[in-house]
């Protein structure tokens, strides 16, 4: 055993030393892998790219200069909230 795994007497797991010694390789393996379950951390749920342009562009304004040009390309209001729309005309 290494130096690291000898520190166990030193955590709450000591007790529970002599009790791994009689324990088969299964049952090694099986604890084994219930403490390294419980080590990992919960995965972080990625978000949807339409939920993050959502998020970018929540709250973004369309110009003066760009309202002024409206009549050149005919936005409808349902256009103006468009997400694709406004990544264009707010780049």
């Amino acid at each position: 055993m290494t130096t690291f795994a000898q520190r166990i007497s030193e955590t709450p797991m000591a007790p529970y030393a002599a009790l791994l010694r009689g324990m088969t390789r299964e049952q090694k393996q099986i604890v084994v892998t219930y403490i390294t379950e419980s080590m990992e951390e919960p995965a972080v749920e990625a978000k949807s790219n339409a939920e993050i342009i959502r998020e970018k562009f929540k709250g973004l304004k369309i110009s003066p200069e760009l309202k002024k040009l409206r009549g050149c390309i005919k936005l409808t209001e349902e256009d103006l909230k468009d997400e694709r729309t406004q990544y264009i005309l707010n780049r």
